[in-house]
């Protein structure tokens, strides 16, 4: 078995130990080196002449010379489509760039790496940045509009462009062509001449790696940009039309309790700009990763990869501090765009139908598989583009989730896992799940004991210790879903009943209907 990929890359002896069953692993880019290592395999050659791998000889770990980075990107076949049934693939593709009710959203790539070394990040395909011709670029979309009628398209590089002219002569050419996008830019390259050129072009959606709102942070992390810059930025795009979308991450080394609460402030003071919150990944690689390894923060690096990365702490705060900053982040919502004439309809499995009007064209619009419960759902207006930021909770009726809730009044009921779901209920009924028989479970250690503004957060364990009968599911997600299902099968065998938090939207709940354990 053989394996490649950014986690080979980063840290290539770590990774294989991690790994374990993988007999030879593919360092940095893979296209040339795959080629060769299949003539290896096949006994043409010897192991050893092929550049950029790594594999066990002699009981030991062995690398081999490393592979000179693809100059000419040009030169690169475009992905399979046909073979990997891209048709029935962007039927099926989340849409978390485009919005709900984005139509045929494709992904492409244009550029490899980065010219920027942020201390959190790290370049899978190489150090420096190389960008494809503008006639390679468009050959590849020409063939995706024509072939599977493409109607909005995702340039996922880590940056769009980093020169004036490269997005100049983009936005000639995708202007031809009708079509909107979607890319990432830095907020110090750009300007309001620019931006125009990019929405007049189509680019309907503009993400920025915003990171913190402290100035003292964006050092630490070398994103060289200031916080005047992305309130600049920010405002341009939103004065222009322009959709945008970012992430602050909390956690760098240098972060205390005041930088991380100065960036909290920051986001709830600028509602108008959909802005996730999220904790900062130590991704192997990465300069944070090696300080990280360095400083004894992380002993084991096999067992820190085999674990998939935890959330660790690198920072100025204390485990207590740390612990709760997680919590603060998990927890903290958003009140929704302002929508006309909005219906709300139930349709199963926690989420919702909501019918309204684009608060931008008035347009009547209706989007279908919301979580009733959810802090910020993206969804997007299918006739003016306007991106839409939407807690559906905002526009359920609080007497109907009361009533279904108070049919659990006599019993002790669970909501797993403590995330910004929680909160959103909680700000519907809020004398409800702050009394005594609601719990708040999440299977993170780091959560475990601390407060969820105000309200404690337990180990799954408490539904044995308290005699928990029914679980509320936070999350609709396929996989968190089975793994807590999973659990709950086999740990908890006293539980009753296991709902989705959403289902209490429904005007004819029925909790044994509902049940996901019958």
């Amino acid at each position: 078995m053989h394996s490649r990929g950014g986690i080979i890359t980063s840290d290539p002896e770590a990774a294989m130990e991690a790994l374990e069953c993988v007999d030879v692993g593919v360092i940095g880019e893979g296209e040339v080196t795959i080629c060769e290592l299949a003539d290896a395999l096949e006994g043409k050659c010897d192991l050893d002449s092929v550049n950029g791998i790594i594999y066990k000889k002699d009981g030991k770990y062995r690398r081999t010379s490393p592979r000179e980075e693809i100059k000419d990107l040009d030169a690169l076949p475009y992905p399979d489509y046909e073979g990997l049934e891209y048709d029935k693939l962007l039927e099926r593709m989340s849409n978390d760039i485009g919005g709900q009710g984005a139509e045929r959203f494709g992904y492409i790539s244009l550029s490899r790496s980065c010219p920027f070394n942020c201390t959190f990040c790290f370049h899978p395909t190489g150090s420096k940045y190389r960008r494809r011709s503008i006639e390679s670029a468009f050959k590849e979309i020409d063939y995706l509009i024509e072939k599977f009628q493409i109607k909005n398209l995702y340039i996922e590089d880590e940056l769009f462009a980093f020169r004036k002219e490269d997005v100049a002569k983009f936005c000639v050419e995708i202007k031809k062509r009708n079509i909107n996008y979607a890319i990432q830019l830095r907020v110090d390259t750009i300007n309001r001449e620019s931006l125009i050129m990019l929405r007049d072009s189509g680019c309907i959606t503009v993400g920025f790696g915003l990171e913190s709102a402290d100035d003292r942070i964006l050092r630490s992390m070398k994103k060289h940009i200031r916080v005047k810059q992305i309130e600049s930025a920010l405002s341009l795009c939103y004065e222009l039309g322009l959709n945008i979308f970012g992430n602050f991450i909390f956690g760098d080394k240098e972060e205390t309790v005041e930088t991380y609460t100065n960036t909290l402030k920051w986001w709830r003071a600028h509602p108008q700009y959909p802005i996730s919150l999220h904790p900062i990944v130590v991704y192997p690689g990465s300069e944070l990763y090696r300080y990280a390894c360095q400083q004894g923060i992380i002993k084991d690096r096999v067992k820190f990869i085999r674990d998939g990365c935890p959330f660790t702490n690198v920072s100025k705060l204390s485990e207590q501090e740390y612990r709760q900053m997680l919590v603060d982040i998990s927890m903290e919502t958003k009140p929704s765009d302002y929508l006309e004439n909005v219906k709300v309809d139930y349709i199963g499995a926690g989420k919702v139908q909501l019918e309204a009007d684009c608060p931008k064209c008035k347009v009547k619009n209706q989007w279908r598989g919301m979580d009733a419960f959810r802090n910020l759902g993206l969804l997007r207006c299918s006739h003016c583009n306007k991106s839409i930021f939407v807690v559906a909770s905002d526009y359920i009726d609080a007497e109907i989730v009361e009533r279904n809730f108070l049919q659990f009044q006599n019993e002790k009921v669970g909501f797993w896992p403590t995330i910004s779901a929680v909160q959103c209920l909680r700000e519907k009924i809020p004398q409800l799940i702050d009394k005594g028989n609601a719990f708040f479970i999440d299977i993170s250690n780091m959560k475990n004991g601390m407060s969820a503004k105000g309200k404690n957060i337990n180990l799954p364990a408490i539904i044995n210790d308290e005699g928990i009968s029914t679980i509320f599911l936070t999350t609709t997600s396929p996989f968190l879903v089975a793994d807590i299902m999973q659990m709950i099968q086999r740990d908890y065998n006293k539980v009753r009943r296991v709902l989705f938090i959403g289902d209490l939207a429904d005007p004819n709940f029925d909790a044994d209907s509902h049940n996901l354990l019958k």
